[in-house]
C-alpha cells in the first residue's frame, strides 16, 4: 500500500519536471554532438593520410636514379601502411615524371597510374605547373592522389566525398629520372 501511496505523490509532484526536461533535451543535442565529433576526427585523419600519402610517393621517386617495374609495385603496396587504419582500395594514383623544358612548357616523360579509374598521363604531353618550378633543364616529380571517403556514420557527412591532393618534388639525383622495366 505504502508504494501505491508514493508513486500517487510521485506521479504529483511537479518539482522537479523542468530537471528531467532539461536532461532529456541536453541528452539529444549532446549524442549527435558527440557522434559528429567522432566523424569529424575521422575525417581529419584521413585526410591527413591521404595528404602524406601524396607526399611520401612523391619524395621516394624523387630520391631515385631510376624507377623499375618494382619499384611502382612496392610504391603502390606501401599505400595500404600509409593509409592504415583505411584501406587504400578507393585511393587513385598519378605519378609523373615532368621535364621542365622552359619558363613556360612542361612535357611527360612518363607517368603510372593507381586505383580504378586512374588513367596516366600521355608521354610528351604539356604540363601545367606553377610558375615558380618552371626552372628550364629540371625535372619534377608530381603525384597527385584522390580518395573517396565513405563516412562511418554517414551522420556529419551524408554520402562520399571526394579528397585530392597534389604533391610536387625537384629531382635529387638525375634529371629527368628515367623509367626502367
Amino acid at each position: 500500500m505504502k508504494l501505491f501511496k508514493r508513486l500517487r505523490r510521485f506521479n504529483r509532484a511537479e518539482s522537479g519536471s523542468a530537471g528531467t526536461e532539461f536532461a532529456l533535451l541536453a541528452a539529444l543535442i549532446m549524442v549527435p554532438l558527440l557522434l559528429g565529433s567522432v566523424e569529424l576526427i575521422d575525417v581529419l585523419g584521413t585526410n591527413k593520410r591521404a595528404q602524406n600519402a601524396a607526399a611520401s610517393l612523391a619524395d621516394v621517386v624523387a630520391r631515385d636514379t631510376e624507377v623499375s617495374n618494382a619499384e611502382i609495385a612496392g610504391l603502390w603496396d606501401a599505400l595500404d601502411i600509409l593509409m592504415y587504419p583505411d584501406t587504400s582500395t578507393s585511393m587513385r594514383v598519378v605519378l609523373t615524371s615532368v621535364r621542365v623544358v622552359s619558363a613556360t612548357s612542361a612535357t611527360v616523360v612518363w607517368s603510372e597510374a593507381h586505383g580504378q579509374g586512374a588513367t596516366r598521363r600521355t608521354t610528351g604531353t604539356n604540363v601545367s605547373l606553377d610558375a615558380r618550378m618552371m626552372v628550364p633543364g629540371t625535372s619534377i616529380i608530381m603525384t597527385e592522389t584522390s580518395y573517396t571517403y565513405e563516412p562511418l556514420l554517414g551522420f556529419l557527412f551524408p554520402g562520399d566525398f571526394e579528397m585530392t591532393h597534389d604533391a610536387y618534388r625537384r629531382s635529387r639525383l638525375v634529371d629527368p629520372i628515367p623509367r626502367v622495366s
